[in-house]
């Protein structure tokens, strides 16, 4: 038996099937023993290697160009900062999964006091009542991605006309066909909002694999170590680093460099219709200002790169990198240290002016409790933290007399509107006439009142615009003319007769009266007005709500050493109190130095401002909204005035030019010019200048002369006064000097308004004449340099990110005023003797540079006080520079000649800079009449 199994062996080993069973054999031992230590020996590291070695590509952001004065000083630059993002991770499946990691997250990031991102045009309010805060073709783009169409067109007509809390129930939830979002009700409104918002980011990157979205910036390193602690429970978030502008002494400066902020979906759309793809969602792109205007330039090129990450989001491999280049440089013509000082000047003086004026009641100014209502009305004093848990037991106090006063406020309101107080605008109390404001604003804001549908020519219009009828009468009247849009009321029963319209428009203002802010603003004030808040109680909210840190002056305010007129006058004097925070007039200024020799602007200052680095913060935009003396508008480009009398060198220039007068001239002065139209006075109605030439007449700021020049120039061939002809003549000057054109400055400017009508009201800078701070200076430039017209400009260069030259933005002369040489010099000594005249000569004497100058004084409102305007060049002989200012209701033109005067020192080194320790200026209260 055993020899025969010896022999079957001996036999099949000699067999060809042996040897391919045996390699068979040998193959199949090998293919098990690899599998064994594949999956039992190095099983693990293996599948973390396999499963979680994702491929994934990301941006690298680049730096944005840097920002210099004319100095190489930095006014804008870029730093590193941690960022936290999120994708859309595939280790969460479920949307209850992804909404409660977002939730962790959010909770994560609040706790250490910092927001999560919300870019959803949904404002959601206190009472739980929401509101789109975007329009038209914006929010209708909104909407169109979130039902992921296309484009608008393929909206219905339903969805087209959703509310907003409609929307955001589909965000929520979905329809029938897609549950979206998944947020279910166990989260609050505000909550629900928030992880709306974050989805929203990650669900319009939906077809970009991989991209992450910025959930909050420039973040603690504490956080960073918090978000790095809970990995595991944030699948999908990473720190990254990117890059935060940020801007130097940006109060100064924010006016010219603007902000920036993330790509807004219209900005976006922009980009994209212009060819420009390189922008995504989360980008940061210029807003406002230089930012904005030279995006193109200082945006950088985006880098790339392809990476190999884990479950982690930990860097395995990285593939591939293009690195990413910075934007280009862009010089000023701008000084640093001349912007600072001229806006320092402008707050100190009109600070000065508010003390001046200051009084404690019963004179002309400024009464104290105007400023107490000020904190009010301005928003300083946060009305929100009177019913907050954490308020002081002042706070409190306050609050519970509010609440007690709020509900007699609404019966005064009803009262209004059912026709119980049927007293005209005119006859209704301070409050009352507040209160028809508002409701005229909120129907009007609101689209349900349509004012183009009431005609100026009816009886009850023409009452209402004048004060004299009621609130009553007047929505009654609006209902029959058909401008109350039913509609937007939203009833459902579309056949109301009158009256159901007015009580349903009723019940709306009562209904967006209860918790607006305007009204809450409205009814303190009342209180204060009653004596039921005192002023002391008002200065120690502004310690309390942390306006002011509290010092020795809060100790003698609280134990009656100081009285609270005192205290608001020695804050206002040092300046802890700025004229911005009260919104009195005066509270704004604008200032404007150039350099005649080239047109380059050196200052180009608007006050108040703002801190551009902080302008992400919603609650301080909010703020700087609320601000009534609007320190987000760019006074010295939009802010158009009456000329004044700045604006008679040109009425000289047309006079001397077209003949109608030499200078040796002589034009009596009889006080009332009556030739023609109205009668119109000179400034002084007590006194004539006498018979004057107009070296003289522009000293003296003579208004009878002009008005006499500008009545010649009206004179015809046939020797008759033809209006038309006689603006068209002065019309003419005023486009030689520029005054028919924006400034040339590279920002956002206003129109200019040459005068079209009345050359005898025009030729003193009245009529129709308005212009801004950069066009009035770009005029004086012009005369400074004996009729050089630049484009003004503030750009010194670009560069590339080596600091090598791009573009030199040299400004240009774009025409010149070629006068006889008489005309120049009669233009330059009136201005000259306009210093030595008795009222400036106390300002200007002690400085040792010789100076020509024009005052001018423009009324706009004869409720409020009048503009003040000062243009001037120095030195006398040989003009270096030129000093507009303009003091918006700053009670004439002595306040702004001081600042020009200031100015002028500080630019010719006979002061010093005022950044220490500073006050307000001691105002004099002269008045100059011109």
């Amino acid at each position: 038996m055993i020899k025969k199994i010896l022999n079957f062996i001996s036999d099949l080993t000699k067999s060809r099937i042996f040897v391919i069973g045996a390699f068979f054999a040998f193959l199949f031992v090998l293919l098990i023993h690899k599998v064994f230590v594949l999956q039992v020996i190095e099983g693990e590291s293996y599948l973390e290697s396999f499963t979680y070695r994702i491929q994934k590509e990301t941006e690298l952001p680049s730096s944005r160009g840097t920002i210099y004065d004319r100095n190489g000083k930095i006014l804008a630059y870029n730093r590193l900062a941690n960022s936290i993002t999120i994708e859309d991770s595939s280790l969460l499946e479920t949307n209850a999964e992804k909404n409660e990691m977002i939730m962790r997250l959010i909770q994560l990031i609040e706790g250490s006091g910092y927001e999560t991102i919300y870019n959803i045009p949904i404002r959601l309010y206190d009472d739980g009542t929401m509101e789109f805060t975007s329009s038209g073709n914006s929010r209708l783009r909104f909407i169109r991605n979130v039902y992921g169409k296309d484009n608008i067109d393929q909206l219905s007509e339903e969805q087209r006309n959703v509310t907003v809390e409609e929307l955001f129930n589909y965000m929520c939830h979905g329809d029938d066909s897609t549950s979206m979002f998944g947020i279910d009700d166990s989260y609050s409104t505000e909550d629900a909002l928030k992880i709306a918002a974050i989805r929203y980011e990650l669900y319009m990157k939906r077809y970009e694999q991989y991209l992450s979205v910025t959930v909050t910036s420039d973040v603690s390193d504490t956080l960073v170590a918090k978000i790095k602690e809970n990995t595991a429970d944030l699948p999908g978030v990473t720190i990254e680093q990117d890059y935060v502008r940020q801007y130097e002494n940006s109060k100064y400066f924010s006016n010219i460099t603007g902000y920036c902020g993330e790509i807004s979906e219209d900005e976006l759309e922009e980009y994209r219709q212009a060819g420009n793809d390189d922008y995504a969602s989360g980008d940061i792109v210029g807003k406002t200002g230089l930012e904005k205007n030279f995006e193109d330039e200082l945006h950088g090129q985006k880098g790339k790169q392809t990476v190999y990450v884990d479950s982690l989001g930990s860097i395995l491999e990285v593939a591939e990198r293009i690195e990413s280049s910075p934007g280009n440089n862009l010089y000023l013509t701008i000084d640093k240290d001349y912007q600072i000082q001229a806006y320092n000047l402008l707050e100190e003086e009109i600070a000065g002016i508010v003390l001046q004026k200051l009084s404690s009641g019963g004179s002309d100014g400024i009464d104290i409790n105007e400023v107490y209502a000020a904190f009010i009305k301005n928003g300083i004093i946060d009305l929100d933290r009177m019913k907050d848990k954490t308020a002081s037991e002042l706070e409190k106090n306050i609050y519970a007399m509010y609440e007690s006063q709020e509900s007699s406020q609404f019966e005064t309101i009803r009262h209004l509107l059912d026709g119980t107080n049927m007293n005209s605008y005119n006859g209704c109390s301070e409050a009352e006439r507040e209160y028809i404001e508002l409701i005229e604003n909120i129907i009007t804001n609101n689209g349900i009142l349509d004012t183009s549908k009431l005609s100026s020519d009816d009886e009850t219009s023409q009452l209402w615009a004048t004060g004299n009828t009621s609130l009553y009468e007047y929505l009654h009247y609006a209902i029959g003319k058909d401008a109350v849009q039913v509609s937007a009321l939203d009833i459902s029963d579309t056949f109301l007769d009158s009256n159901q319209i007015y009580a349903a428009l009723t019940e709306f203002i009562l209904l967006e009266l209860d918790g607006n802010n305007s009204f809450s603003k409205i009814v303190y004030c009342a209180m204060l007005n009653q004596g039921m808040i005192s002023g002391q109680q008002i200065c120690e909210l502004l310690y309390e709500q942390g306006v002011l840190e509290k010092d020795a002056d809060y100790d003698n305010l609280v134990n009656n050493v100081t009285d609270a007129y005192t205290f608001i006058y020695n804050k206002i004097k040092n300046l802890e109190i700025t004229p911005d925070m009260l919104a009195l007039d005066p509270c704004s200024g604008s200032l404007v130095v150039t350099d005649p020799k080239n047109g380059e602007v050196l200052a180009l200052v608007s006050y108040p401002s703002y801190d551009a680095n902080r302008i992400g913060d919603a609650g301080y935009f909010a703020s700087l909204l609320e601000n009534e003396s609007l320190p987000l508008y760019n006074r010295a480009m939009l802010q158009k005035t009456a000329p004044g009398s700045t604006f008679k060198m040109i009425t000289a220039a047309a006079g001397l030019e077209e003949g109608v007068i030499t200078p040796d001239s002589y034009i009596t002065d009889l006080i009332v010019f009556d030739k023609v139209g109205t009668p119109a006075s000179c400034w002084s109605t007590q006194f004539s200048h006498g018979s004057i030439e107009v070296t003289e007449a522009i000293k003296e700021s003579c208004n009878y002369f002009f008005y006499e020049v500008g009545y010649r120039l009206g004179i015809d061939s046939n020797d008759h006064y033809n209006s038309e002809y006689g603006i068209q003549r002065l019309r003419k000057y005023m486009a030689l000097f520029g005054l028919d054109r924006t400034s040339g400055i590279e920002l956002e400017e206003a129109d200019p308004n040459m005068s079209d009508m009345d050359p005898v009201l025009s030729a003193i800078g009245q009529a129709r004449n308005s212009y801004t701070p950069s066009q009035l200076a770009r005029y004086i430039t012009a005369v400074a340099s004996k009729g050089d017209l630049y484009n003004l400009s503030i750009l010194d260069k670009l560069t590339d990110p080596n600091d090598q030259l791009i573009k030199d933005y040299t400004p240009e002369i774009i025409d010149h005023i070629d006068f006889k040489k008489s005309t120049w010099d009669s233009i330059f000594n009136g201005m000259y003797k306009v210093i030595g005249n008795s009222s400036f000569y106390s300002i200007f004497s002690g400085l040792d540079v010789e100076v020509a100058g024009k005052s001018g004084t423009a009324q706009e409102n004869a409720l409020r006080p009048d503009h003040g305007l000062f243009v001037s060049f120095a030195p006398f002989d040989d003009p270096e520079v030129t000093v507009t200012v303009v003091l918006p209701y700053g009670y004439g033109s002595y306040n702004s000649g001081s600042v020009a005067k200031n100015m002028l020192s500080y630019v010719f080194h006979q002061n010093e800079a005022t950044d220490g320790k500073r006050q307000a200026a001691n105002v004099e209260g002269t008045t100059v009449s011109d």
